[in-house]
């Protein structure tokens, strides 16, 4: 069993992270906890004077409802935990991350509208603090059909593929392009004996690639080219991670909505 936090935000109930969860649930047995992120409703004056008192703010209860429902639809264990939007903090996230083995949250959807496009500081904010791996994905995407990893020799990117295979052994299956981008003439790949050995330690089908081009420019579209992807990388706009791949494709492919995103720190 697992222990999987689902969040959600006021009016934006992501289905297409539910969606992920429900296909989890088939390989086995899940514990998930919804996170739902709401500004308080006064329905009634916000005081009164006389009793000395305010009001305490209530929740709506539709998106929670939903939630639910379809945990118990599915046979996934869950329980629900409502906040104000003031309390989405760091240290909230950081102590809630940590006991917990994945997150997920809509590409799409969480907190849009607060900018022109995601990832929006919110959820800049999320992938930065977890402290857990965090999976974003597209409201509109299938199961995985191949593993594309984001390799560039640093102990982020092989942590990020470690913890990919220890979530889902399922998809030692499924087909797995890792790729090396660095626009140079050699075809050197740092450890590439090692990463070999890993890889096929854990997958049956393997590819690991040197794409000799700029990652900013052209890696989103290399990862269009597939069908049904998993990008797995290591950590979001952290210094650890090298010049061969930048925070800003994995922007872009979450701006885009390219494909599901699997960060792990």
């Amino acid at each position: 069993m697992k222990k999987i936090l689902f969040v959600c935000d006021e009016h934006h109930y992501p289905q297409g992270a539910f969606e992920w969860i429900r296909e989890l649930r088939k390989q086995e047995h899940l514990s998930v906890k919804g996170l739902f992120f709401k500004a308080p409703a006064i329905t009634t004056a916000t005081r009164h004077p006389a009793a000395g008192k305010e009001d305490l703010p209530h929740f709506s209860n539709q998106d929670t409802a939903q939630f639910m429902d379809q945990c118990r639809n599915s046979d996934i264990s869950s329980h629900t935990v409502e906040k104000s939007n003031t309390e989405w903090q760091k240290a909230f996230w950081k102590h809630e991350s940590r006991y917990a083995d994945l997150l997920i949250f809509s590409q799409a959807l969480l907190y849009a509208g607060t900018a022109a496009h995601q990832p929006n500081g919110y959820m800049q904010q999320l992938l930065r603090w977890a402290n857990c791996p965090v999976l974003a994905v597209p409201e509109n995407t299938g199961a995985p059909e191949q593993l594309l990893v984001a390799y560039d020799g640093s102990p982020q990117s092989m942590h990020a593929l470690k913890q990919c295979c220890l979530l889902f052994p399922q998809y030692g299956q499924l087909p797995v392009r890792i790729a090396y981008v660095k626009e140079e003439d050699s075809d050197h790949i740092p450890q590439l004996q090692l990463l070999t050995e890993y890889a096929h330690a854990h997958f049956t089908d393997v590819k690991i690639l040197k794409l000799h081009w700029d990652s900013d420019k052209h890696f989103s579209t290399w990862v269009e080219c597939f069908r049904n992807p998993l990008l797995i990388t290591g950590a979001f706009g952290r210094s650890a991670l090298s010049t061969s791949f930048k925070e800003s494709f994995v922007t872009k492919i979450i701006t885009d909505h390219v494909a599901p995103v699997f960060i792990a720190h």
